[in-house]
């Protein structure tokens, strides 16, 4: 038996009709980008986090550079966030000429620590970017609080917690300004990239826009912009896989909690996953990370080692000047995290081959 990571065949092989459909349609349109299939995914985005409208764009790094366009973030000014991240939000900041300050992570859900990022707000920080890890939200109430303290502006780095709810709010709607992304690997996905901002204020989102298009209104040359627009086909896609995602996240749930049900008596580190939570991914935490990996790979199970180290370790960064030790909360759990398959067509026999083998 093989049991693949994530269930992407499967996933349209269940809605290949409806899927090849939107896909035909979408390469004969006239208007290739940011057209009437983006316009109904905003729509419709903003309709299920609960926000006025969402801005659709290509890629999560050109949503975070739209933001920081709009913010007038320059050189100098400083950014805190994770180092156990992407890094998509980090070399962004970095584009712009941004200094980053890493703040260390929380051993349970591994977010921000708050008390941490306090610490590190100097007079020269513009931004927090709490970043969203495995579908937990970072405790966006006191970030938000503490940003108002300092005059500082909160991006909610949400591509991992599209879907997931904290205090009654969808993620995406913690914060006056959010990213999310629909690269395949993650919760809400397409066929290739993707990506979403989401702003309150009026002035900064109609800004977004007009640079999200070459800075071009109505074919006049405004601003100087990217070209961040989202193909048709991926709107088309994306925005039919958000009338199917509850759902998903429902099945994805169920599984979640049977993974915990089964494995509560072993001496793995197991999440906490609620109602409120996309359950997108399922994070363990082992000592011995590598045998683990290589017996499930030896059964024909694949797993997911989401970080290999944290990225101011990553020899890209090293003139942040940061050294080992300096973050050792996230640095023990770049060499321990491991995601188990986790999705929402994965069957009963082939989860209890999986706990079985972890038992």
């Amino acid at each position: 038996m093989t049991i693949n990571f994530n269930a992407k065949q499967r996933q349209y092989e269940a809605h290949k009709e409806t899927i090849d459909s939107l896909l035909l349609q979408s390469l004969t349109q006239e208007a290739p980008t940011c057209k009437k299939n983006t316009l109904q995914l905003e729509k419709d985005l903003a309709a299920y986090t609960g926000v006025d409208t969402a801005i659709v764009c290509n890629t999560q790094f050109n949503a975070f550079l739209l933001l920081f366009m709009v913010l007038e973030l320059k050189s100098g000014d400083e950014v805190i966030t994770s180092p156990l991240s992407s890094g998509i939000a980090v070399q962004a900041a970095l584009f712009m000429g941004a200094k980053v300050v890493f703040v260390d992570v929380k051993k349970d859900d591994f977010t921000l620590d708050v008390e941490q990022v306090e610490d590190a707000i100097t007079e020269r920080t513009k931004l927090i970017i709490p970043v969203s890890v495995f579908g937990n939200c970072a405790d966006m109430e006191s970030i938000n609080a503490l940003a108002l303290q300092h005059d500082l502006c909160v991006i909610e780095d949400a591509a991992e917690s599209f879907g997931t709810r904290q205090n009654s709010k969808h993620s995406c709607q913690l914060s006056k300004l959010a990213t999310t992304s629909f690269y395949p690997d993650m919760p809400l996905h397409g066929f290739g990239n993707g990506a979403a901002l989401f702003i309150v204020d009026d002035t900064l989102r109609a800004k977004a826009r007009v640079l999200r298009s070459q800075g071009r209104e109505d074919g006049i040359y405004t601003a100087v912009g990217i070209e961040a627009c989202m193909d048709e086909a991926q709107a088309a896609v994306v925005d039919f896989k958000l009338t199917i995602f509850d759902d998903e996240i429902s099945r994805r749930q169920t599984l979640a909690k049977n993974y915990a049900a089964s494995l509560q008596n072993s001496t793995i580190k197991l999440p906490s996953i609620d109602g409120n939570h996309n359950a997108a991914y399922y994070p363990l935490v082992l000592t011995e990370r590598q045998a683990v990996v290589q017996r499930l790979l030896e059964a024909g199970i694949e797993t997911k080692i989401p970080f290999t180290q944290p990225l101011h370790l990553h020899s890209a960064f090293s003139f942040m000047r940061y050294v080992s030790g300096d973050f050792p909360v996230s640095e023990q759990l770049a060499g321990q995290l491991l995601l188990l398959p986790l999705n929402a067509y994965m069957t009963s026999k082939e989860q209890n081959s999986i706990i079985e083998l972890l038992r």
